[in-house]
């Protein structure tokens, strides 16, 4: 198996164009108690239920510096319209990541080029699509970890994967062959990356039919001893929302038993494809007790579920009223976590311990 050397730091977002790197270098590996209730002023399409927030490929393995307190991550999915939702997100995420001091690294769920991805790194669809939208001083100098959705890539799709993954790789500048910023990492469709002491594992959830990225992956998780692990992916396990049905045949088919394969010895599974944000308790997967399982794909629009669609045991909050994103904070054993709207609004907030 290759080993790819990648050599980004974490950093926090001070302004446009600077960042703050923290920690040392990069190194290569081979391959690639909850309580409280929700708090927020949720929109009336939001609903929260049981315990919730106290206050308020073959990628190698990334290890990056490690900050000296705390660790922020930004949570997005299903962003890529280019549109005024989109770029109205992406004002609230900046303007989170310069209250908090800086956050370390974007993790993008999928869908990231509607409707049919991206053919090349030069189609016309890389600047109003991703790079202009998060143009914003707390964003700027960030890490955006990106995994592949069915619109990117697969039989819905006419994207190339290669292409998205082939762009990390173009130099910094303003000609042909280079991109705008150097924002953009997927190393391969499916890779894994240390963030301090929180570990993320990509998965690439539209190619579920081989066992060899169940196996890799697995592996990697298992072997990590960092404090937190996040697994994310495009495709949901558990949703509330509007895929529910067409994703339980996705699960029928075998993307369920490789998504668990994975995110089993995992903290928590974020994903997107649902256009919504939804939080389920730990437990809802009996087999893996404790992963908590998170939806994040209302990066740029919502889609209403309809009435039939039964709500999912131990969902902690859901809405499919307004686009937003998730925030997490980890210092130590705990790990907070938020989602907040478009208008900048804490929906609901949580904070789990271990």
């Amino acid at each position: 198996m290759v080993a790819l050397v990648l050599s980004a730091l974490p950093a926090v977002a001070c302004g446009a164009g600077s960042a703050t790197a923290l920690g040392g270098g990069a190194q290569a590996g081979t391959g690639g108690h909850s309580t409280g209730e929700g708090s927020g002023a949720a929109p009336s399409s939001a609903t929260s239920h049981g315990e919730g927030a106290e206050d308020g490929g073959a990628g190698g393995t990334r290890l990056v510096g490690a900050p000296r307190k705390g660790v922020r991550i930004i949570a997005i999915g299903d962003t890529g319209e280019g549109n005024l939702a989109q770029h109205q997100v992406a004002d609230r995420m900046s303007e989170k990541c310069l209250e908090v001091g800086g956050c370390h690294a974007v993790m993008m769920n999928g869908d990231n080029f509607y409707d049919h991805g991206v053919v090349d790194t030069s189609d016309a669809q890389w600047g109003p699509k991703f790079e202009q939208p998060y143009d914003r001083p707390g964003l700027n100098g960030l890490p955006f970890y990106a995994v592949l959705g069915n619109h990117d890539h697969g039989p819905s799709s006419n994207g190339v994967r290669q292409a998205q993954i082939d762009y990390s790789l173009l130099p910094r500048g303003d000609g042909p062959g280079t991109r705008m910023t150097d924002k953009w990492h997927m190393p391969a469709a499916y890779y894994d990356v240390r963030v301090g002491h929180v570990h993320l594992f990509g998965i690439d959830t539209v190619d579920f039919t081989s066992d060899e990225q169940a196996l890799d992956m697995s592996a990697r998780v298992a072997a990590s001893d960092a404090r937190w692990k996040i697994v994310f992916g495009h495709h949901p396990r558990f949703t509330s929302g509007a895929h529910a049905a067409d994703n339980q045949q996705f699960g029928l088919n075998g993307m369920f038993d490789m998504q668990r394969a994975i995110y089993c010895g995992a903290d928590m599974y974020m994903s997107g494809h649902d256009h919504n944000l939804e939080l389920i308790d730990k437990g809802r997967d009996e087999g893996c007790p404790g992963t908590y399982f998170a939806v994040s794909g209302a990066g740029s629009k919502i889609r209403r579920a309809s009435a039939s669609v039964p709500r999912e045991p131990g969902q902690l909050f859901y809405t499919d009223g307004t686009e937003g994103f998730a925030y997490l904070e980890s210092e130590g054993s705990t790990l907070r976590f938020e989602f907040i709207d478009k208008q900048g609004a804490v929906l609901y907030a949580k904070t789990i311990a271990k």
